[in-house]
């Protein structure tokens, strides 16, 4: 493994998700000092609240600030000169696990911007979730972005390993989201929306059935403009 280019993609990947306002990033660096105690980085720890109420520190990065659309409030648009970079699905679950181990978060919060298509993209962050879960036994809290235009079978499946699902509107009115956004389309953002807000209704109603039944998104969704 390359770690002076791995260091390289956690900087440029957790720089751009600090514009994700879902959760709030540290922004601070400390190093240590002799007689002192600890140290920060300002490269992806972020907080949020899990369904308990409890305050976590999370990973949060981008899988990718690579994207095929041209947004214009979009630091990460096709036609900005930035650096970019992409994770890997195995390089995103070995940071995750190592920092969870030296106990610098409790979680992960994991965005991307969108390469190829929505359902590759997709894909790609419930891969991340699935092998932290089913391989690496990690029990910690996930919080992935629901990708516009994804798949009913892959939003099922983020929800199945996910803790919390949150999509971005963007622009308040289809108006707005036409001038600054045309590539895209304001029902992409919020049939997911619906489909997971339908899921965690259902797994609700089926609880009081049933004795076990898997969760769904047990910390729900949230959105943000």
């Amino acid at each position: 493994m390359n770690f002076d280019r791995l260091k390289e993609k956690l900087e440029i990947l957790a720089d751009a998700a600090k514009y994700d306002v879902s959760c709030s990033s540290s922004g601070g660096s400390r190093k240590n000092k002799k007689g002192a105690l600890g140290d920060s980085s300002a490269s992806g720890i972020c907080h949020t609240y899990t369904e308990d109420g409890r305050c976590v520190s999370l990973l949060k990065v981008l899988l990718t600030n690579h994207c095929i659309y041209d947004c214009a409030y979009c630091v990460s648009r096709s036609s900005n000169d930035i650096k970019r970079a992409a994770f890997t699905v195995e390089e995103v679950v070995d940071l995750t696990i190592n920092f969870y181990r030296r106990n610098y978060i409790e979680g992960l919060f994991l965005s991307s911007g969108i390469f190829k298509n929505a359902d590759t993209t997709m894909e790609r962050l419930v891969r991340v979730a699935k092998k932290l879960r089913l391989e690496e036994n990690f029990n910690g809290y996930i919080h992935l972005k629901s990708i516009p235009g994804a798949s009913d079978l892959l939003m099922q499946e983020a929800a199945l390993y996910a803790d919390r699902l949150s999509i971005n509107i963007e622009i308040p009115t289809e108006s707005g989201l036409k001038l600054l956004a045309p590539e895209k389309n304001r029902e992409d953002m919020l049939n997911p929306m619906k489909y997971i807000q339908s899921g965690i209704t259902q797994y609700k109603e089926e609880k009081k059935i049933f004795r076990k039944v898997p969760k769904f998104a047990p910390a729900g969704q949230s959105t943000q403009m």
